[in-house]
């Protein structure tokens, strides 16, 4: 395993292994691990195809969010099954073979959940931050109803590829007044920026698997929520990604393409 590792550094208390596609299979069964493909700053920068497949990803964990090759909408993995919400509205298992750019999985033991009822998107996300340590990565998975959903996704991307900041500024947005659903996610910590989102970045798909996308905010009316946190992140690169300096971003183009208010 050692010799499939090409970076390990601790970030604070998050320890960081940064693996070749080869080294990813070391730690198949391991748990409360964050297993992640890409990173956020080669996204921004126009890299879209990826080197793992939906599947190979899915050994690794069991929920998580991400994108799909080309950026063909927004990855929401919930219970071991793959979905991708399009431009077009639509919601569809993703077949095995696609490739992803950047995802990451986790999977959860079941043994820590949270009841919540009648928060706003701000509440929610700050009595969740009160469960885990900020320097840890934190990721949830909550199953129920939210109104005011306000989500998005992009369309399909060919080469020449044009930037993130300049895809999402195309972005196609939605409006829900009611959902059931799951949403999942993870909060990375700030200095993860360039690597990873810093913060909350949350992913929803409603319980028909009609309708989903990214949040830009909703609203919880009841919701059980499943939680862990992890000290491991462990990365796979393309050939043709660096990991970069910790905490290296452009923070304004990861709150644009997060549709975060500055």
């Amino acid at each position: 395993m050692a010799r499939e590792v090409i970076d390990d550094r601790f970030i604070g208390a998050l320890h960081l292994l940064a693996l070749t596609r080869a080294g990813l299979d070391h730690d198949v069964e391991l748990e409360r691990t964050a297993i992640q493909t890409g990173t956020i700053n080669a996204l921004l920068n126009g890299c879209y195809e990826g080197d793992i497949t939906i599947e190979e990803l899915l050994r690794h964990g069991s929920d998580g969010i991400g994108t799909i090759q080309h950026l063909d909408g927004e990855l929401i993995v919930v219970r071991g099954i793959a979905y991708t919400a399009r431009a077009d509205g639509s919601v569809e298992v993703v077949e095995p073979k696609i490739k992803t750019p950047f995802a990451v999985l986790t999977r959860f033991n079941a043994s820590e959940f949270l009841r919540v009822t009648a928060q706003g998107f701000g509440e929610f996300c700050e009595k969740l931050d009160d469960l885990s340590p900020q320097e840890s990565v934190m990721a949830i998975r909550a199953r129920g109803t939210f109104k005011n959903l306000h989500l998005r996704s992009v369309a399909k991307q060919y080469p020449p590829f044009k930037p993130l900041c300049e895809v999402v500024a195309d972005q196609t947005e939605w409006h829900f007044e009611e959902a059931n659903g799951d949403i999942v996610g993870f909060r990375f910590p700030d200095t993860t920026a360039g690597i990873e989102v810093p913060g909350w970045h949350l992913h929803f798909v409603s319980g028909d698997r009609r309708h989903g996308g990214h949040i830009i905010s909703l609203d919880v009316v009841d919701a059980e929520v499943d939680w862990n946190n992890s000290n491991e992140l462990h990365v796979e690169l393309p050939a043709n990604i660096e990991i970069g300096g910790l905490a290296d971003a452009d923070r304004n183009a990861i709150d644009m393409v997060e549709a975060r208010s500055h």
